[in-house]
Order: structure tokens, then sequence, then C-alpha cells
């Protein structure tokens, strides 16, 4: 009876040990892919933290579960360590309801004929980054279907860049063929909150509509649509672009951080 309660236990720890080293080898690879592209941020550092641990705990599983036990013996550590285990499931929980935020605002309907705001996104050169051109793209294809809207391109001048991202944004679209005067510059913002707040501006100068569309990743879209909203712009709708598998781990849990940035600080 012992040996085969020994054996159901050791297949139980086999199989945990097999379930935490193969998520964590795809939570790290998901993490090294984005720096092959020289993308680092939160999000790459959290992902591969995450599945670095996994990965060390599948390797060395006996160790941690002496270390566990040592720790679950000294009251001050076992606090410290039941401490730790509910930051980490308060932080679950909010990330998967800040998720169900974004996944929500990624799929709001955009309104027919309303003011296409692209928020700006890093340059390669003179040229757009895959990320940008994806959200030029969804851009383009919105104004074809809406002959009446116009459009803001909306993004400054970065340190690292040569020219502002709202004229190279401006030229794309016209080489698709979208006519001059439905494409209008904004090129002094340099943040998310600056992109709606300088837009809403130009929108009440030129007065265009208030009924806007955001075009941006779906990650992006949440954090956009609450600075529009703060501005006064309340019917926001989307217009979502998606971003490469590969990528949006990384961009998901920076954005998440984002997030919780904005409802603590208000930006």
């Amino acid at each position: 009876m012992m040996a085969a309660t020994s054996r159901k236990r050791g297949g139980r720890e086999r199989l945990w040990r097999a379930a935490a080293g193969v998520l964590g080898a795809l939570l790290l690879i998901w993490a090294l892919i984005p720096l092959l592209r020289h993308i680092m941020n939160v999000g790459v550092a959290a992902l591969g933290a995450a599945g670095l641990l996994l990965l060390i705990g599948a390797i060395w599983f006996g160790e941690a579960k002496r270390l566990l036990a040592y720790i679950w013996n000294r009251r001050w550590l076992r606090f410290m360590l039941l401490v730790v285990c509910g930051v980490v499931v308060a932080l679950l929980v909010l990330f998967i309801v800040v998720s169900g935020l974004m996944l929500h605002a990624a799929a709001e309907k955009a309104p027919e004929n309303a003011t296409v705001i692209v928020l700006g996104a890093g340059l390669q050169g003179d040229q757009p980054s895959r990320m940008l051109r994806d959200r030029l793209d969804a851009a383009a294809r919105y104004l074809e279907a809406n002959p009446e809207s116009v459009c803001i391109v909306s993004g400054g001048q970065g340190a690292d860049e040569i020219c502002t991202e709202a004229s190279v944004m401006r030229r794309y679209l016209l080489e698709k063929g979208i006519g001059e005067e439905r494409v209008l510059m904004e090129d002094q913002s340099t943040s998310t909150a600056e992109n709606l707040r300088f837009s809403r501006e130009l929108i009440e100068s030129r007065g265009l509509s208030d009924r806007v569309v955001i075009a941006t990743q779906e990650f992006h879209q949440y954090r956009a649509q609450s600075f529009a909203k703060q501005e006064g712009l309340q019917e926001a709708g989307a217009c979502t672009c998606r971003t490469p598998l590969y990528l949006l781990g990384c961009y998901w849990v920076r954005e998440f951080a984002g997030i919780c940035r904005m409802l603590l600080l208000g930006y």
C-alpha cells in the first residue's frame, strides 16, 4: 500500500515537473524572440523571469521542495511566503480582469465616417516600423470604407528618430492613395496621453467630428480609448490591428503595467 502511494506521489511530481519545465521553456522563448529583434521592455523581463523560475524549479525540483519545506517550518519565513503568494495571486486576478477590459475595448464597434486618430509608434529610419505600418494599413482600410472621414496622424520625434512619426505616417497614407486633404498631422506628442490631447485640440480647431476611431493594436485600445474619453471624446471606437503572436506576450504584459499606472496615477 505504501509503495503504491509512493509511486502515485512520484507520478504526480513528475507530471508537475514536466509541466513546469514545458511552460518555463515556452515563456523563456516568448521573451527571447523580442530580444533577438532588439525589443526590451517590462513585458520581456516579466516573461523571461517567470520562465526562468519555472525552469529552475523543474530542473532542481527536489532542492526546491526542500527549500519550501525549510521555509514552511519557520514561522516568519512562512509568513513572508504567504504574503508573496498573496501578492502574486492578486496580480494574477488583476491581470485577468484588465485583460478582459483590453479585449472588450479592442472589439469596440467603430462608428461610420468618424475622425480617425492613428497613434504613432517607432520608426525604422524614415520608414514606419512593422507595428506602425499595421496601424496605418488598418486606418487606410477604414478611410476607404468611409469616404467622409478625415484622419489625424499623431506622433512627434523620438530621441532616436531622424524625423517626426507623423510625417512618415502621412507620407505612407498618401502613397496608399488617401487624399492629401484627408490626412492631418499632429507632430508634437510623445505619449499616448499627448496623442489624444493634441488630436482633440486639432479636432476642435478644424471643426472635425468628435466621434473618433483609434487605429492601434488590440492591446493598446483600452488605454487609448480611456485617454480619449478623458479628453471629452466620448464616442471612441476601435480601428484595431493584430499584433504578431511572437510579440503579443511582451506587449500585452507591458500594456498591463501601463494601465495599472494610468489607474493609479492618471497618466
